[in-house]
């Protein structure tokens, strides 16, 4: 086989020798350079699955936090609904109290005219006898001439009263 390498002009011993300093460079990158590569490569391989995982766990609290908010919004409409129900019954029970406040009030006025009016009434039919009384007895001197006594004058005037 030497022969072969001679032809070839090759020599073996270098071939040999090369082999030998491969192997050995083989065995001195796997401990300097391959070694430190595959730990920084898995540093980086863990450091990125810790990352993912980190942003998956962000991304459920994320949608968590919107369901949340949602649901906290969704109670204060629901609460803001019934305040508002609650005040328009509250405005709707005041107005109809101040409906009857005035309704009262009104009546009151009413009834207060209404006995002011019969009082003008009595006194002005009062007032009203009084006079015709007055024409009676003047229209009774007029006619009778002045011949009649203040006792017969008054018991005329009673007597005209009393017919009315």
């Amino acid at each position: 086989m030497p022969e072969i390498f001679t032809k070839l002009g090759l020599d073996y011993k270098l071939i040999i020798a090369q082999a030998i300093n491969f192997i050995l460079l083989l065995i001195i990158l796997q401990r300097l350079a391959y070694k430190p590569v595959l730990k920084m490569l898995k540093e980086r391989s863990d450091k990125i699955d810790k990352s993912l995982k980190q942003a998956k766990k962000i991304k459920e609290e994320l949608k968590n936090t919107e369901e949340t908010k949602i649901a906290e919004i969704k109670k204060a409409r629901e609460e803001a609904g019934e305040i508002v129900k609650e005040a328009y019954k509250i405005s709707e029970q005041k107005a109809q109290e101040a409906i009857e406040r005035t309704k009262s009030k009104t009546q009151e006025i009413v009834e207060k005219a209404k006995l002011e009016i019969k009082a003008e009434k009595e006194k002005s039919i009062k007032e009203t006898k009084k006079e015709i009384a007055e024409i009676s007895v003047l229209i009774a001197k007029k006619i009778m001439g002045n011949d009649i006594d203040e006792n017969k004058q008054k018991k005329l005037a009673d007597e005209t009263l009393a017919k009315m």
